[in-house]
């Protein structure tokens, strides 16, 4: 079975929730955010390629850091479907699945990488997801409209796999939809994602406190990367 397998680090972001710090010169450790899951990919020999999807004017930063020949680099769009989309259309022809990551998620083990792309041997698309932990509320208006049972609702995170020609397939047929994750272009195609463990340390940076807990995480060193 040919298992070529291409990355997209996605980190073109405006930061608004984050006070509007530009998440790709954020630092951890005296690295940008993306190099810390890009250091752990880089790692596994299935992949084959790395696309780094930034806004043009951080390129230079990422390049003096990052010198890799299966390493290339391209520009954000408006939203992150065409972030994710301008990723996709980067990748060489032998790139048979692809994982679409969160650059603002510097923890992502090797561990839950490798089980993602076992699984996508089996199925054509692959999440990691965390169950949710607190009691859910349907609002409507500033009122509960109902409570959500919670036993059957996940929290999906990235990384997210792949089978190449469908999500490309996805994000053409489906390039006008306002969609918050990888997923719900094949879930629109009718497609099975299967869901596997994810872990809490998996935490994207996104709120100011979230730089916080990061640099708790780091000083503690709970993250595990193996």
């Amino acid at each position: 079975m040919v298992f070529n397998v291409g990355v997209l680090i996605v980190c073109a972001g405006r930061g608004r929730r984050l006070g509007g710090i530009d998440k790709a010169v954020l630092k951890l450790k005296q690295k940008p955010l993306f190099y810390h899951s890009f250091r752990v990919f880089r790692e596994i020999k299935e992949i084959k390629q790395i696309v780094i999807v930034l806004r043009r004017n951080n390129f230079n930063l990422a390049k003096k850091i990052i010198r890799d020949k299966k390493v290339l680099f391209a520009e954000g769009g408006r939203e992150r479907k065409d972030s994710v989309f301008n990723g996709l259309s980067l990748l060489s022809k032998e790139i048979d699945y692809v994982l679409i990551h969160d650059g603002a998620r510097p923890f992502i083990s090797k561990r839950m990488i490798l089980n993602i792309l076992r699984k996508l041997k089996k199925y054509p698309a692959v999440i990691c997801a965390i169950r949710a932990a607190d009691t859910l509320k349907l609002t409507e208006k500033g009122y509960i409209r109902k409570t959500l049972d919670r036993q059957n609702i996940f929290l999906a995170q990235t990384p997210q796999g792949f089978r190449r020609d469908l999500i490309t397939k996805g994000y053409k047929k489906f390039k006008n939809k306002k969609l918050t994750d990888d997923a719900q272009f094949l879930e629109l195609m009718g497609k099975k994602v299967k869901i596997i463990d994810g872990s809490r340390n998996n935490i994207k940076i996104t709120y100011p406190e979230d730089i916080l807990l990061a640099k708790a995480l780091l000083k503690q060193r709970i993250v595990s990367r193996v």
